[in-house]
């Protein structure tokens, strides 16, 4: 079973974090949902929600991915934590799969991962993107890293993480059962 680790902070997009978690889920991923700071954490939209962990009791576990939901001022508050500045880059030096989503790819620009890879990001955080090759697709993967537009795109940046994981058969019969296709 492959282990996604999704970070949440205060003011997280709803439809970036509950889509993928729930997808992710359906496909019998065994999803660890911490919060930066808490263990109940308020969306950009108002859903306040009791999380698994707060994020400082995963520091020592390493996943099989990372997920970091855009959306304000929860990028800014994950932006700003050394906690998972540690935790994304070791994910990524140790070759593991580091996902972000609407204005989170800025996060990974700040971290110096995006340096000569192809990248995309919510078009208002295009400015920020300076080191990559902006694309402006749904999804753009490149090596390890996945980077998505925003809330409409969150079902392909989820579908797209399983594809990444090697979990395209369950992730077919997924997206038939909820007439994805």
């Amino acid at each position: 079973m492959k282990k996604v680790l999704i970070i949440l902070a205060q003011g997280f997009e709803d439809i970036e974090a509950f889509s993928v978690i729930d997808i992710l889920r359906r496909c019998q991923c065994d999803v660890t949902i911490a919060g930066l700071n808490s263990k109940q954490i308020t969306s950009a939209h108002s859903v306040t929600i009791q999380l698994d962990y707060d994020l400082a009791e995963c520091m020592h576990s390493l996943f099989d991915a990372i997920i970091l939901p855009g959306g304000e001022p929860g990028t800014t508050h994950l932006e700003a934590s050394k906690e998972v500045e540690t935790l994304v880059k070791d994910h990524f030096n140790n070759q593991k799969l580091v996902g972000a989503i609407c204005a989170a790819p800025r996060i990974l620009e700040k971290y110096g991962l995006l340096v000569n890879k192809q990248a995309t990001s919510y078009p208002g955080v295009k400015d920020k993107m300076i080191s990559c090759c902006y694309l402006e697709q749904p999804v753009v993967v490149d090596g390890n890293l996945i980077t998505s537009r925003g809330p409409a795109t969150a079902h392909l940046f989820a579908f797209e993480i399983l594809k990444q994981l090697k979990l395209t058969e369950i992730a077919n019969q997924v997206k038939k059962a909820m007439l994805f296709n």
